[in-house]
Parts: C-alpha cells; structure tokens; sequence
C-alpha cells in the first residue's frame, strides 16, 4: 500500500487538484482500496469541484456524465466515504445528487441515490422543477432505461401533482411530449386526479395534446371510473397502496385480497412501511395479524416499520409493532428514545426497557456513544440506574475516548455500586456459610460487543444490529479500566473504598503480582550486581586478585541489564509518546544510559569511572526506591517521601528569588576578603554556601563580619530570621501536613499502586507487540513448538493468569462468604482459601456493613408494612364492627316494629272482646 507522504506528491506531481486526482483515479478504474487511502489522506476531494469541463463535486460527475462507464461500487464508496448528496450551486441550477443522477440516466446508480437520501427528501427542487419533472423536461428518452428511472421516482413516492414555475406537472409535460408510457405510469401512481384540462401552455390546453397524440385511452385511464376493479391481478398491489395513500384504511382491510399479498412491496415501501408512514394503526394490526414480516424493507427504503413509527411518534403504532413476537428491536432505538423529544417519550423508554432483553443495550451509534453515554447526559439518575441494572457497560469508549464513568455522577455510581452486592437478607447474614455476590458486569467491556455492530443512523439493518459475539469464545479486553478512570476522577475516588471495587482490585491484584515480584525480583539482581560490580571490579581494574569474581558479576549484570531494557521497551511500545511524559521513566533512562556506559565503556579514565560509578549507584538505588513503592504495602511511604519532595521543589521554587538575593548580597560584601578559602569568592561558591546555610549549617566563625561589622550583621540575622526560621519551619509544616494527609489516605494510595501495576500489566499483555512479535521470536527459538500449540500456551497463560473473565468468572460475578476470612465462592461451585482469588477482611468488613444496614433498611420497610397492616386491619374491623352495628340496628328496629305490631293487634283484639262483651 502506498505511503500517505507517496500519494501526495503523486498528486502534486501531476499538477492536478485532489478532487481531479480522485476523478482521474475513478476514470481509469483504479482499485477501490488505492481510491480509500487516498480519499482518507485528501477528504477535501469529495467536496471540491473537479474544474473544467465539469465545476462539480466528483460524485455529481459520477452519477452524471460516467454514469454509463462508472463502477457502481465506486458510487457507494463515494457515498459511504462522506461526499455530499446535498451540494447545489447557482452554475447548475441548484441541481443536487438526486437530479444528477435522474440525468444520468442509469437507473441502477439513481437507486442507490434514492436509498442513501435521507427520509422524505425525495421531492428536492432544482429550480423548481422536481426529479420527475427534470427527467421528462430534459431527460433522453432514447436512453433505453429511460422509463426504468421514471418508475424508480414514481415508486419512490416522488410527488406526481409539484408542478414546475410555471405551474405545469410532469403529467403534463408527459403529455406534452407524447410519452405515453410515462403518462400511463404517472395516472396509475397519482393519489389524488389532475385536472389535465385545467393546465394550458401558449393557450392550449392538455386535452389538446392528448388528442392531438392519439392518448384517448390514457385519457379514459384517468376518468374517475377507471381503475375500481379488483379483479386484475396486475393492479391489486397498486390498488392496496393507493388505498394506504390515500388513507383509505376500512376498503384497505376490508379488500379480499390483502391475505395475498400482506408481505408484498412495490420496490420502495412494503405495505406495512406505507401502512406505518401513514400512521394507519388499525392497518398495521391487520397486517401483522396476517403473519407479515415487521422487519421486511426494501433496497430503496432500509428503515423498518418500527423505526419509521418511532421517528413519525406513532406511539400505538410503536406498541402494535413491539408486540409483535417477531419484531427485531433495533439496538439504537433506545438511544433515540432518550434524546428525543415528544409527548410519549418516558412511554417508549418504559416499553423498550421491558423488552431489553431482546436487543443489544451496549450497541454504539455512529459516534460511539452508547444508550448509557445519552442516559448520563440527558436522561436524567433513574434512566441510568435502569440501563445499569440491565447490564450497560461503563468501559464502552467513544470515538473522543469517553466511557461513561468519565462523566457519571458519584451519588449515582455509588447506589449503583450497592446495587451490585446482591444477598438473600431473608437468611441469617450472621451465619458463617451466610453468601453475598459482587455483580461485575458493568465494569467489564460489554461481552457482545463486535467491530461491525455500529450502527449507521441512515442506513440500519435492524437484524445485523443484534448480531451477537460467540460467548464462549470472547476477546480479551482491559478489565481494569473504569476502575482505572475511578482512581483519576477527584470526585469519584473515594468510592475506591467500596466493597464492590476493593473486592475487584484485590483479586485483580492477586491474579498479576507474579508479574510485578518477578519485576521487582530481576531489579533487586540488577541492581546488587551493580553496586558489587563497581565495588569489587569496576574500580579496581588494576587488581587481577578479583578478575574472577568481576566476570561473574558483570555476566550478572548484562543478563538483568537485558531484562530490564526488554522491560522499558515494552512500556515505550505500550505507551509510546506518553511515556516520556513522566519523570520517573527519564529516571529508567538514565539507569540504563549509566549502566550501558559502565559495560561497553572500554578503557574509561579514573574520574569518569569514579564519576559514572556514583551516578549510577545512586540512579539505581532511587529507581528501586521508586519501584518498592509500587507495591501497596509500601506505597503510603514512597508517596510521602514524593509527596514531601514535589512540595519542598514547588516551594522553593517560589522563594527562590529571596535566597538568590542573599547569595549575591553575601558576595557583595565579603568578596574582597584577604582569606582566599571563604565561602563567598565567587557568585557560584556564595550561593551553593546559603544554600547549606538554609539548613541551619551556619559555620559564622569564618564569615568575616569585621570588614562591614553593622551591615554584615543586619543581612546576617535578617537571613537567620526570614530563611532559615520562617522559611524553613514553614517548610517543616507543610511536609507534616502532607504527611498527616496522606496518612489519612493510606488505604486508598495502596489502592491506587494496585491499580497502576494492573493497567500496565494488562497494557503490556494486550498489545499487539507482546502478541505479534513475541510470539514470533518463541516459534523462532522454540522449532519444536507448533505455531498452534505456541499461541494456544501464550494465550492460555493470558487468561488463567492474568484475566478474571470469562474463564475464571464465567457469570461476571464472584460469590463470598463475608463471615469467613479471604474466601470466594467462584461461580458457586468452588471455594478457594487464600489462593489466587480472594478477599481482604476489610473489604468483608465493609460488605457486611453493607448487608447489615440493607437489612435493617429491610426490616424497618416490614415493621412500616405491618404496621401499615395492622392499621389497615383496625380499620377493617372497625368497619366491620359499624356493619355489624349498623345490622344490629336494623335487626331492633325491625324487632321493635313487629313488637309495636304485635301489641296493637292485641290491643284491637282486646277492644273487640270488650266491645262485645
């Protein structure tokens, strides 16, 4: 493949602009692959016109005047590498793709035109004048696929009735013409009659020039009474479409041939995408009930029903469509469905959501951005905490290289990070075999995710967005990187400390320091045989009494040197530029300077040797000072001492100014003394001479006062004062002030070390230089390896020693048993004590924390409930008790008016009697 730097001077050779290089590529059917690189080093080709004799973008040139030679796919890389379908100018009328390419005449590149344009942009004017229009005004119509692209516009559902500026429709100017097949493809495809009568150019009307050109039977084709059959086969398919268009929907269900052909298209819309564009609801639920395919499209129109349904919110459309058992949801919908806006937004997200398992919820979009990124931005705490709780990565990047716990909020990742520590809390949580499990899935990069999964928002394939990576065989990823980006936020740190992360750090940690002791083993070699090797050998070259010993040490030293520059090459393929960026690796740099010097010096002098011998020495010893600290033991101390050392350089950076001025004050006032031995001759010796004086070393006996004895002792007391009493003990509390705060810290800066020492490790694993070229120098040396067998070791050893999933977590999770010390149940099939997996009692500390107040969250909810119960009991029997008042009432009223009865039929009976008596 040619250079970048190749293909530019090619180009400046010829003395042609990008765009006319790129046109002479595509003239002389130059490999598509050379026509990418170049397109990818000179973008501006697509957008710059090519100059005489076109002045147009190379993509107008291409679907116009190369449309009979061109390649198609030339089209589509041109389309798909970015050119502009919109471009117009005043030289051409305003023409844009489409026009061009209706000119052109090639109906198979209009086609691909058609389908790259956006949603509803089919009816673009070019001075007026629709595609339709241009091709029958200034088409040639001796060009055999002449009628191909007037039925490739009419099937687009191009508007027949726009007319021109003149007021005049293509219908007309078919009839114009005498393109009687055009007139008869335009009368078929019309939603509603054009009055041809009523269109007049130079005074004569069109039914003139139907007369005139013989079109009587088009002419009865357009009456009203034409075309009501449904018996012709040929027309059925037009007849549903136009009932769909012309929102005829009960004669669209009602007609008895829909069962036919329920699944059919006219080449650009399937009838349950008109059906859906149209928002005709009750005939979308006719065509599924039918057994139609909802993820049917067209070449022309790639959008599926129930993407049309989301962007034209038709929310029961939507509902019918995800209903519906075979609905392939694309995965991007769910990020439209956040940042949109509408009446029935949190009704979409709730519907998708209840569906998620039916679609990739870490799909990207074009820029990379996955539904979480949008939820974080736009969609407010419970979006996220959905998406999270249904599995969406954190350590997804975009293409600027955000993830999404960049720029999630803390209160938010903290209950979410709660949320991951799941537990039976019905159970006894005291209880030894009592089981917690730590969710790691949001940590990990999403166990899908494939290169080709991007969605294109143009153009979408609903079911190629739903395309699934073989679990069983996933790539290895970084596994340490959110938590990474954790330990680099100011507001995110703290959450360090949670169970969740330290639990993930800690095994981390104990599935790689084999590799950091093993570092740590070969500098500690290196660095013993250096400082023996210049003790015993180095410095005493004359004396063969140690030759022996000395060849030894220096065999030593070659071997751990060679380690150790195979190690700093490594972390430069690994980091690259980034890595000069830190001083500790200019540090590495000098040791191995220093060291190559001591080895392939050859005959070096007695002050080199001394010199190098103490740089060196003391090189190395720092460097190893700095690499113990590395190790979360030691970290907090190292820390300190760096912490102390960044101060005290800032500090006195800023009051370096005051001491420079007493160096020179000192040297204008002693540096006429008679004793050529004081410390203030030159402007050199006075300043390294102060600079020892600000540790309290004043030595005054041999500072010569008598020569100015006032002025002298003025400056001399006033640096005594302001330096060496203010300054320093100033100096003093700020180093005890970081001191105490690092302390404070200490946990999380052990935390931090293991995090650093993971990301290398995992870095260095992952790169293609260990992979690629490693393996290649073990084949070479290794002959009685098979290249399978070599590949198979090298990547077992990547995922049974360094990584965690998905070998070793198959589920993404890690069960343990807070009660019992560093133990985990992996999985739930194994139990493993203080081995390669395990658990700190810090992290079990502060997970039984978490499960305690869980539960005590818990309980008070049940005692609220049942006392909520209670209450709700009190009130049902008090209204029982009021029933059965009430009843009781009822029962002595009714007692007392048959009593009340009773005694007046026995008084009546009584008056009778005496009556009678």
């Amino acid at each position: 493949m040619e250079s970048k730097e190749f293909r530019r001077k090619e180009s400046d050779k010829n003395g042609k602009s990008s765009a006319m290089q790129l046109l002479h590529y595509v003239t002389n059917n130059e490999p598509i692959s050379k026509i990418e690189d170049f397109i990818s080093d000179n973008p501006e080709a697509l957008t710059k016109l090519t100059g005489h004799p076109f002045n147009k973008p190379i993509l107008y040139v291409v679907c116009h005047e190369l449309a009979n030679t061109v390649n198609l796919e030339y089209v589509k890389m041109l389309i798909k590498s970015g050119a502009d379908l919109y471009y117009a100018d005043q030289l051409h009328n305003y023409k844009q793709a489409l026009h061009f390419a209706t000119l052109g005449g090639n109906p198979q590149i209009l086609q691909i035109i058609i389908g790259s344009l956006r949603y509803g942009d089919i009816n673009l004017l070019s001075d007026g004048n629709t595609a339709l229009n241009l091709l029958i005004k200034e088409g040639d119509s001796k060009n055999p696929d002449f009628f191909k692209c007037v039925k490739l516009l009419i099937q687009a559902d191009i508007d027949v009735k726009l007319p021109d500026k003149e007021n005049l429709t293509p219908e007309f100017w078919a009839v114009k013409k005498g393109y009687s097949d055009v007139v008869q493809a335009i009368s078929q495809k019309r939603k509603q009659e054009v009055d041809i009568g009523s269109h007049t150019v130079k005074e004569e009307f069109a039914e003139d020039y139907i007369v005139k050109n013989d079109f009587k039977d088009v002419l009865e084709d357009v009456s009203p009474n034409s075309g009501n059959s449904e018996t012709n086969s040929s027309n059925i398919l037009d007849i549903l479409f136009n009932f769909l268009r012309n929102h005829n929907e009960n004669d669209f269900i009602n007609c008895k041939y829909l069962a036919d052909f329920a699944d059919s298209d006219d080449g650009v819309l399937t009838l349950l995408q008109s059906a859906t564009e149209k928002g005709l609801s009750k005939a979308v639920e006719t065509l599924l009930n039918l057994g139609t395919n909802p993820n049917r499209t067209t070449a022309t129109t790639t959008t599926t029903p129930i993407e049309i349904a989301s962007m034209k919110d038709y929310f029961e459309i939507f509902t019918l469509l995800l209903k519906s058992e075979k609905t392939i949801i694309p995965s991007h919908l769910l990020i439209r469905t956040i940042v949109r806006d509408g009446l029935h937004r949190s009704l979409y997200y709730s519907l998708l959501m209840e569906h998620k398992s039916e679609f990739n919820i870490n799909i990207p979009d074009i820029h990379g951005n996955t539904a979480l990124h949008y939820a974080i931005l736009f969609g407010g705490p419970e979006k996220t905490l959905d998406l999270l709780r249904a599995g969406a990565s954190m350590a997804t990047k975009n293409k600027c290289g955000i993830s999404p716990v960049e720029i999630i909020d803390a209160s938010i990742l903290e209950i979410h990070l709660d949320e991951c520590v799941d537990a039976n809390l019905e159970v006894d949580i005291y209880n030894e075999m009592f089981i917690a499990q730590y969710n790691y899935t949001t940590l990990i990069s999403p166990k899908t995710m494939a290169s080709d999964n991007i969605i294109n928002e143009e153009t979408h394939d609903a079911e190629a967005s739903n395309k699934l990576t073989v679990e069983e065989i996933p790539r290895l990823t970084s596994e340490i990187d959110v938590i990474s980006s954790i330990s680099n936020s100011e507001e995110l740190k703290p959450l360090l400390h949670h169970p969740v992360l330290t639990s993930f750090i800690y095994m981390k940690w104990h599935r790689i320091r084999w590799v950091f002791y093993l570092t740590l083993g070969i500098y500690i070699i290196f660095c013993l045989s250096l400082f023996l090797y210049i003790l015993i050998a180095y410095n005493n070259q004359h004396n063969n009494e140690y030759r022996a010993i000395g060849n030894i040490l220096l065999g030593l030293l070659c071997a751990t040197f060679l380690l150790l520059v195979l190690r700093k090459i490594l972390q430069f393929v690994v980091l690259k530029t980034p890595y000069f960026y830190n001083i500790e690796n200019w540090l590495d740099v000098t040791v191995i300077f220093l060291t190559a010097t001591i080895i392939f010096k050859s005959s070096p002098s007695e002050p080199l040797r001394k010199q190098l011998s103490s740089f060196a020495v003391l090189s190395a010893a720092l460097e190893l000072v700095i690499f113990l600290g590395y190790h979360p033991e030691v970290s907090t101390n190292v820390t300190m001492f760096r912490t102390v050392f960044l101060t005290f350089v800032k500090f006195l950076w800023w009051y370096s100014i005051l001491i420079f001025s007493f160096a020179f004050s000192f040297y204008t006032l002693f540096k006429d003394t008679d004793d050529q031995l004081h410390s203030f001759m030159d402007p050199g010796r006075s300043l390294f001479k102060t600079i020892i004086m600000l540790t309290g070393e004043f030595d005054a006996s041999q500072i010569r006062f008598q020569t100015y004895p006032v002025t002298s002792h003025i400056i001399f007391m006033l640096f005594v004062f302001m330096v060496t009493i203010v300054l320093f003990n100033l100096l003093n509390g700020l180093a005890i002030s970081d001191t105490q705060l690092i302390k404070s810290d200490s946990e999380l800066i052990g935390h931090m070390a293991r995090i650093r020492q993971i990301t290398f490790v995992e870095n260095v694993m992952l790169s293609s230089f260990l992979r690629n070229n490693v393996l290649t120098v073990i084949q070479k040396f290794c002959c009685c390896l098979s290249s399978s067998l070599t590949h198979q070791s090298l990547t077992g050893i990547l995922v049974n020693r360094i990584f965690l999933f998905p070998y070793n977590l198959r589920r993404y999770c890690a069960g343990v048993f807070p009660n019992r010390a560093k133990v985990v149940l992996i999985d739930g099939e194994t139990e493993m004590a203080y081995a390669t997996i395990c658990l700190d009692k810090q992290t079990a500390r502060r997970t039984k924390q978490l499960i305690r107040r869980r539960k005590e969250i818990l309980e008070q909810k049940k005692k609220e409930q049942s006392v909520i119960e209670i209450q709700r009991s009190i009130v049902e029997m008090q209204k029982s008790v009021s029933e059965m008042q009430e009843l009781l009432r009822k029962e002595q009223l009714i007692i007392s008016k048959k009593l009340d009865s009773t005694i007046t039929r026995l008084r009546i009976s009584k008056d009778k009697r005496t009556i009678e008596s």
